[in-house]
């Protein structure tokens, strides 16, 4: 079974269908430094270590990713990009 999520920007609520749902997340603008694969540090307000990301668009090509899970805390998590300067958002959850 399968049925589109719908992500509210207002609040962070998703809905699918006629239910709600919560969803512990927030969202983060990224834009990665001028060295392709190097670990950048971004700040979040999660207010605990995250499990997971989901990320947006970037405006550019490249593989966004982070190499070191372990090394996420309650305030950042750790990325990469496989191009210089992109920006996208992320959500962090």
């Amino acid at each position: 079974m399968s049925f589109r999520l719908t992500f509210l920007n207002k609040d962070g609520a998703v809905t699918g269908g006629t239910r709600s749902y919560n969803l512990d997340a927030v969202w983060v603008a990224y834009v990665s430094n001028g060295t392709a694969n190097t670990e950048d540090t971004v700040s979040h307000n999660l207010g605990r270590t995250p499990v997971g990301i989901w990320v947006g668009i970037p405006d550019k090509s490249a593989v966004i990713y982070a190499d070191n899970e372990a090394a996420w805390t309650s305030t950042t998590i750790r990325l990469k990009a496989s191009a210089t300067t992109v920006t996208v958002n992320i959500l962090v959850f």
